[in-house]
């Protein structure tokens, strides 16, 4: 062997100098950190376009508005502090206001900003021109458990976009002690509010700031109007006063020595963060961790040992912890962390101790990016000079909240140019239309004016920001900046050949969208806590983690153990004993939720033992498996829309219909969403959620195009005519298209088929009824968006959304979640109303559609029907569903909200008013669609034949006649192997005979 690597050494060379030089090529090929060197100064380039004629009505960011004055020469005031007391105001709205006295045991009244959109106004004075911050004391009162909202107005306008939602925060505590499951395994307890007034300057609600907002102010009079956008609140005073200026830790040091104070000697404290005495947000809990030196370690089962990670990531949210220290003197103060979620990235945490900020550098404390865990010495220059804190003796708080601060103006900088970058693309497609030749010569540089400046100077603004993230501690070759170099380099491409950029907008759209994505990932700031160490200075700091010996053992013993541990098992396990099997296809924390509503809740009413399982997800063929097997549960919750039918007809369920109750528990939702249980007259599953489509619109974007509100489109025509005036501004209009995933094609053109009033199947679903008058119009309406008016085929609309490329479509809750919590600079700038429809004879719009999600049903091989049914209802009852959209939400954050099919929980979860109105609208026309044996070759040919019109140009009728026979075929094919025909034969002649198939006589 050694003579043949002898032999072949200089080839074994050559090949592993070719392996290291890919490799290398590939990691460093984009990343050229002087790209931008040769180019002249580019910050005097006029980089305005010519669709901004008239004035964005879109406020600037906080960022934007205080480096433009300050650029000015605008300056902080001094000395001036001025307090309003709540009800000294000058005006108030007529309605959803209300004066409260002695509320939290406040002396003196207040003022109650209750109802959405009301408000109050306030008068003032101040005495120089400059800037001011303002301040607010609040009472978060009972509502739907968020944090409350408010708008701020200074003399009747916004001076920035973050100035339009403001977060106040609500204080939750654990209502009692963890609880533990018969298999030792620990869970969070419930969180419950802590009511009291609270005190906080008006700042970012994202936290790209470090301090309070400087608002400008001349000399004179002003108003303050502050408005109610999201829950109930008092406000017990307003201040406004002169910018605070916290010293830094040096002039903090030179009074520690005036003063006298010294280093304590001999005292190490731990606060173990798991047990956080007070929280901004329910979503901030307990959760696991397995390196062997967290605290407290079980290695036999689940112990909450420490706080935050993934929950503990967005602007605004705080913990805090109490400390005892025995004597007056100096501290140094750490904390064991894990911060593996941004690569590369650091994360900040603003620290303050009972109330106040220590110094200047503890605004922004930061996390470094490491793959394990580590110990931070707060506000460290280096590891061999911590700061020091002076505390008396007694209890302190320590507050941490999460802070963007360092990366804010870096991302206001790149929301800028991504929206410089819409425009420059709408003015591309103003030229080119939206399908070019690649190959024509479009003069782009004599028809867009400053194109080649505009493109270099947004490569320039791109590469300030990489070198931005470089000065605050990012990792080079980070994979989150990656995303940037890749901008700023088809940027500088496409300045370089412009007869490129026609065939390369795809790419350049793509971009924005992944730019979008990536400044939202950026403000997500996650950091894991174990504990918090206050201690003497001469005390040594802990090891940041075990040993490797110690963690391999660990994980082997994991491993083996791994091959005997039942993980699909939640909460209590009962055994040998009567006990109801739930299985449940959703997501571990999910089904924590669950396990403990049922265990406090249904078992506590009931007497009813429940086991819960967890099914993977996408994995519905375990319970087919488990059928098969005669091992089927007793319930299956989270199951796919689709599937109860298919266990209907093997007479696998049980037929919700025998139960006498069924029709009073069936009115908890639509009748229409019942449709897809049905089959052979009985009654299969009942839906637990449901997905809907609404229409979403920039009011922006539409006034500048001249649309007033009430001209927004309610009819698909309307929405046709509408389509060529936004091409005709580089718009386009969305409606959702999946290509990669064929399965949702159905749900695609179900409106329209509805809409037209037709249906998808005919002779009690034996054959297919797409060849219908009513469908033929309706995949010609579906295909004609695409290819009669040439809207795109797929596209991500939310990002396109906020970038203004498609100020208006449809698309279902889940972008209006993303909107309401993701897209700040829009807030109030967007809406949504019930979809487009078909005018009706009767003069009323049609706005029929579906939207399939999951079910719940009952086995019949169960010997447990009744208890089966008695948790079914319960699970689907409003007051069930409400707490666990509560709990979820409380877990999981606003982006997990339940879309409940309950009609009366849906009301009761937390929506604006305005938003619950225009979907309860939806709802009224909430239709989905038959599901029927063999119905996947219809979902499979809606996608072939929308392929066929739309990208092949065949003639819609031939594609739909093409594939109505491969779909009557395979509903042939599978009745004939069901027997459905010959029963259907069977009843047929029965009734015929005056008696029922099985031998009864006829109703």
């Amino acid at each position: 062997m050694f003579r043949w690597i002898r032999k072949f050494k200089v080839t074994i060379l050559v090949l592993l100098a070719a392996v290291c030089f890919f490799f290398w090529w590939n990691g460093n090929r984009g990343y050229d950190d002087t790209a931008m060197a040769g180019f002249p100064d580019l910050s005097g380039v006029d980089e305005s376009s010519v669709l901004e004629e008239g004035g964005s009505k879109l406020e600037a960011s906080y960022s934007a508005y205080y480096r433009d004055l300050s650029a000015e020469g605008s300056k902080d005031t001094a000395g001036y502090s001025f307090k309003l007391d709540g009800l000294a105001y000058a005006a108030v709205s007529d309605e959803g206001t209300s004066k409260e006295e002695g509320l939290g045991g406040r002396s003196g009244g207040a003022l109650a900003l209750v109802d959405e959109n009301s408000w109050v106004e306030y008068e003032f004075e101040v005495p120089q021109d400059g800037f001011y911050q303002f301040g607010m004391d609040y009472y978060a009162m009972p509502g739907k458990r968020s944090s409350l909202v408010r708008s701020v107005e200074i003399d009747g306008a916004y001076p920035f976009y973050q100035s339009k939602k403001l977060e106040l925060q609500r204080m939750w505590k654990e209502a009692g002690e963890t609880w533990f499951d018969n298999q030792n395994n620990e869970f969070n307890p419930k969180r419950e509010e802590v009511t009291g007034w609270q005190y906080r300057e008006f700042r970012d609600s994202e936290a790209k700031s470090y301090d309070p907002f400087r608002y400008y102010l001349k000399q004179g009079k002003h108003t303050i109007r502050i408005g109610n956008i999201r829950e109930p609140g008092a406000i017990g005073a307003v201040y406004i006063f002169s910018p605070k200026q916290v010293p830094a830790y040096e002039t903090v040091q030179q009074q520690y020595e005036e003063q006298g104070y010294k280093a304590t000697s001999g005292h190490y404290i731990k606060a173990q963060a798991e047990l956080s005495s007070l929280r901004s947000d329910p979503t901030l809990k307990r959760i696991e961790d397995r390196e062997p030196d967290t605290e407290p370690f079980n290695k036999d089962a689940v112990v909450l040992n420490s706080f935050g990670g993934a929950s503990w990531r967005t602007g605004g949210q705080w913990a805090q912890w109490e400390v005892e220290v025995p004597e007056d003197g100096l501290y140094e103060i750490g904390a064991r962390f894990g911060q593996w979620f941004l690569n590369g990235i650091p994360v900040q945490r603003s620290v303050t101790i009972d109330g106040e900020l220590p110094f200047e550098e503890m605004k922004g404390v930061f996390f470094p990016y490491k793959a394990e865990w580590q110990i931070a010495k707060f506000g460290a220059m280096d590891e061999s000079d911590p700061y020091l804190y002076y505390l008396t003796k007694g209890k302190h708080t320590i507050r941490m909240e999460v802070q963007v601060g360092a990366v804010g103006p870096l991302l206001d900088q790149v929301t800028d140019t991504v929206r410089k970058m819409s425009l420059i693309g709408r003015e591309v497609i103003q030229v080119t239309g939206t399908n070019p030749d690649p190959n024509g010569d479009w003069k782009l540089e004599q028809n867009i004016n400053n194109l080649v400046p505009r493109l270099q100077a947004m490569a320039k603004h791109f590469d300030d920001v990489i070198h931005g993230l470089y000065d605050i501690g990012v990792t080079e070759g980070s994979s989150e900046v990656s995303t940037l170099y890749e901008v700023r380099d088809v940027l500088l491409g496409m300045a370089e050949d412009t007869q490129s950029i026609p065939a390369r907008m795809q790419q350049f759209t793509d971009l924005q969208s992944s730019i979008g994505t990536w400044v939202s990932g950026m403000t997500k700031q996650s950091l894991l806590l174990d504990y918090l160490i206050v201690k003497s200075p001469d005390q040594p700091w802990p090891r940041a983690s075990a040993g490797a010996f110690v963690r391999t053992g660990t994980m082997l013993y994991d491993f083996v153990n791994s091959f005997t541990k039942d993980y699909s098992g939640v909460g209590n396990i009962y055994k040998d004993e009567k006990v109801l099997d739930v299985w449940i296809a959703r997501g571990r924390d999910w089904v924590d939720i669950i396990k403990q509503m049922v265990d406090e809740d249904f078992t506590q009413q009931t007497g009813i033992k429940v086991n819960v399982n967890v099914i993977p997800a996408n994995q519905m063929q375990v319970l087919l498996l488990a059928n098969t097997a005669g091992i089927a549960p007793d319930v299956a919750l989270g199951v796919e829309g689709e599937v109860p039918i298919d266990y209907a007809v093997r007479n696998g369920l049980v037929n919700l219909k025998d139960y006498a109750d069924y029709d009073e528990v069936a009115s908890r939702f639509r009748p229409g969403a019942l449709i897809p249980y049905q089959y052979d007259g009985g009654s299969y599953a009942l839906p637990e959620n449901q997905n809907f489509n609404m229409l979403f619109y920039r009011k922006d974007i539409m006034q500048q195009l001249g649309i007033k509100e009430e001209d927004i489109p309610d009819t698909w025509e309307e929405v046709m005519d509408l389509i060529p005036l936004l091409q005709q501004n580089g718009m386009d209009f969305y409606y959702p298209h999946a290509p990669l995933n064929p399965a949702l094609a159905i749900n695609e053109y179900a409106p329209f088929l509805f809409q037209n009033g037709g249906e998808f199947y005919k002779e009690n679903g034996a054959l297919s009824n797409l060849d219908s008058p009513e469908a033929m119009n309706a995949f010609k309406m579906w295909t004609g968006l695409f290819t009669n008016y040439k809207i795109q085929k797929q596209a991500d609309f939310y990002n396109r959304f906020r970038s203004g490329e498609m100020p208006i479509g449809v698309a279902d809750y889940t972008t209006y979640v993303l909107l309401s919590t993701a897209a700040p600079e829009l807030t109030g700038w967007w809406a949504m109303k019930p979809m487009p429809g078909m005018k009706q004879a009767d003069g009323q719009i049609n706005r029929s559609t579906g939207g399939l999600a999951q079910t719940g049903m009952i086995f019949k091989s169960t010997d447990m029907k009744e208890e089966a049914w008695e948790f079914l209802k319960w699970w689907t009852s409003a007051d069930t569903q409400v707490q666990f959209g509560s709990e979820l939400e409380s877990l999981l954050g606003v982006e997990a909200r339940w879309n409940t099919a309950n009609i009366e929980a849906l009301k009761q979860m937390p929506w604006s008013e305005s938003d619950i109105d225009a979907i309860m609208e939806q709802w009224e026309w909430f239709k989905e669609r038959e599901v029927v044996i063999g119905g996947y070759y219809t979902t499979r040919h809606i996608a072939n034949i929308w392929n066929e019109v739309v990208l092949n140009g065949k003639i819609p009728r031939e594609a739909v006649e093409d594939g109505v026979k491969e779909i009557n075929k395979e509903l042939r094919k599978k009745r004939e192997e069901f027997g459905l025909d010959e029963a259907d034969g069977e009843k047929a002649t029965a009734a015929a005979a005056g008696t029922t198939a099985e031998g009864g006589e006829s109703p």
